[in-house]
């Protein structure tokens, strides 16, 4: 039986309209976000070393994600990657940024673009990067920070890419696509630590909202030719706050964790990225679970 702050996987909650923009990654100003009426998806590029959920109704075999009113898909044909780089470029191109390295095709294993779709239309994207020998992009600026991390043993990966069209996105979707990323980094992979690379204006809006906080000095990032800053959230602190918070819309806090997943919603992803695997009753049971199963594959 569901509880009250629960919904029925691939439907969506109330409508929201947010007052709030959300920022995008690297923009020197923040991009109104407002929830539109239609579906969204999500992106990835990892060409033969991602995993694409099974086949699913209307042949929708990248969806991870059905509401109402957007849809988020897993990135995983060249249509995808090039509509997706697209969008990315194109609003790094609008702040003045370079965008050589905007594009999502990459050979560096274990990583996930998102994509969130309104019908048809790519409306935001954000990329996964589980650490590999390939390393990962923050390591170009703040290596020893990230080795502090690994020296202990922890697995970091890194968020990039993230980038919205202007007046078509909404917290709730920047939360879905966060909650995504999520249960791909600490629950498939068993990430311990996230880290991002932002323009310290936003610094605020990434504490506030989400718990990061700030482990690197400012410095230029040369992919973009801006002003950046390393962020760092531990990803036991952010499942703690998805398991009291998500999916309780009338809860009045500054965070973003309420308009995360509701437990159904949740449960519908991981079913489709390891469909044979048995719901339990707890998310730490649900995780572990499915730890248990993936190694067995």
């Amino acid at each position: 039986m569901l509880t009250s702050n629960q919904t029925q996987p691939g439907t969506s909650r109330k409508t929201l309209r947010q007052t709030h923009p959300i920022p995008d990654q690297y923009s020197s100003n923040y991009m109104a976000f407002e929830r539109t009426a239609e579906p969204l998806p999500a992106l990835q590029y990892r060409p033969s070393q991602n995993w694409i959920p099974p086949t699913d109704r209307a042949a929708q075999t990248d969806c991870l994600l059905q509401t109402d009113s957007y849809s988020i898909h897993l990135v995983s044909t060249l249509k995808q990657r090039i509509k997706a780089s697209t969008l990315i470029k194109r609003m790094y191109a609008s702040r003045g940024y370079q965008t050589d390295s905007a594009s999502v095709f990459s050979a560096i294993p274990f990583q996930y673009t998102y994509e969130a779709r309104c019908g048809q239309q790519i409306i935001g994207t954000l990329t996964l990067t589980i650490d590999s020998n390939n390393g990962l992009l923050a390591d170009t600026l703040y290596k020893s920070e990230l080795d502090q991390f690994r020296e202990q043993g922890h697995k970091p990966c890194e968020v990039s890419k993230l980038a919205f069209a202007p007046n078509s996105s909404s917290k709730e979707i920047f939360a879905a696509l966060f909650h995504i990323a999520y249960l791909y980094a600490h629950v498939l992979h068993d990430a311990q630590d996230a880290f991002i690379e932002i323009n310290p204006r936003h610094m605020s809006f990434y504490r506030r909202m989400l718990g990061f906080c700030q482990i690197g000095q400012q410095q230029t990032c040369p992919r973009v030719n801006a002003p950046a800053v390393l962020l760092h959230l531990d990803l036991e602190y952010m499942g703690a706050q998805i398991t009291s918070m998500a999916g309780q819309l009338k809860r009045r806090e500054r965070s973003i964790y309420p308009l995360f997943l509701t437990r159904s919603e949740e449960e519908g992803v991981i079913q489709r990225i390891q469909p044979k695997k048995t719901i339990t009753h707890t998310r730490r049971e649900f995780y572990t679970d499915t730890r248990l199963s993936l190694a067995k594959t």
